[in-house]
C-alpha cells in the first residue's frame, strides 16, 4: 500500500490516522504544495482531479479521502473501524458525509482567512460568517453525541475520523471565542488521548 500526500493535509490525516488506528503498514509519499508532484502527468494518471490523498493498494487507484478511509477501514477493520452492524454503518457515513457537505465548507473561510492569508488580506465578513456557521455546526454535534459515547457507537469508528479532524482544527484557534460544548469537549478529550491522534493530527494548522 501506498500513500501519497503531504502530512499537513486534513484529507490525507483521515488516511494516515485511520492506517495508525488499525496498524497498517504502507509507504508514504509527501505530495501537493511545497511539495509538488500533484500537477505532473505521473500524478494525474492516478488522480486526474490533482488532488491528494491517493491510495495505491493491489491494483487500485483510490481517491477522494473519505473514500479511501472507507475502504481501509473495510478491508482491515471490519466489524471495529468499519462497524459490523448495518445502523452503525449508516450512522458513520452519515457523519462522513455531513464532514464534506458541511462542516468543511463552512470551515473553509475561516481557515484559509485566518492560517493562509496575510493578515492586511483578511476577509473578516467572511472569517465571522464561517465562525458563526461552524459554532452551529458543532452545536448539532454537540447534541448528537449526549446519547453516544462515539460517532458510531461505543468504540471509535471511520464515522469519528473526518470530523475529529476538523474539530482539532476548530480548538487550535485559540482566539475564537466559543460557546461550551460540554459534549463534544468530551468526545474530542478522548480522541487526544489516542497514540495515533496525536501523531497524525495534533501537527499544528497547515
Amino acid at each position: 500500500m501506498k500513500i501519497m500526500g503531504r502530512k499537513s493535509s486534513s484529507n490525507v490525516q483521515k488516511v494516515l490516522w485511520c492506517c495508525a488506528e488499525l496498524g497498517v503498514k504502507y509507504e508514504h509519499e509527501n505530495a501537493g504544495r511545497e511539495f509538488g508532484i500533484i500537477d505532473t502527468d505521473e500524478f494525474l494518471e492516478l488522480n486526474p482531479n490533482g488532488k491528494v490523498p491517493v491510495l495505491i493498494y493491489k491494483g487500485i487507484n483510490l481517491w477522494e479521502s473519505n473514500t479511501i478511509v472507507r475502504m481501509v477501514a473495510a478491508r482491515f477493520g471490519s466489524g471495529t473501524m468499519f462497524p459490523k452492524e448495518i445502523k452503525s454503518q449508516a450512522i458513520a457515513t452519515q457523519w462522513m458525509d455531513w464532514q464534506l457537505s458541511t462542516l468543511g465548507p463552512d470551515f473553509t473561510a475561516m481557515f484559509h482567512g485566518l492560517v493562509r492569508d496575510k493578515p492586511e488580506d483578511r476577509n473578516w465578513k467572511s472569517i465571522d460568517s464561517s465562525i458563526r456557521k461552524t459554532q452551529a455546526n458543532l452545536e448539532i454535534l454537540d447534541r448528537y453525541l449526549s446519547e453516544t459515547q462515539f460517532i458510531a457507537g461505543d468504540t471509535l469508528t471511520m464515522g469519528d475520523i473526518p470530523v475529529g479532524i476538523y474539530v482539532y482544527r476548530w480548538y487550535e484557534f485559540k482566539t475564537i471565542k466559543r460557546k461550551t460544548l460540554p459534549n463534544l469537549e468530551r468526545w474530542y478529550s478522548d480522541l487526544r488521548k489516542r497514540p495515533a491522534f496525536q501523531e497524525f493530527v495534533m501537527v499544528g494548522l497547515g
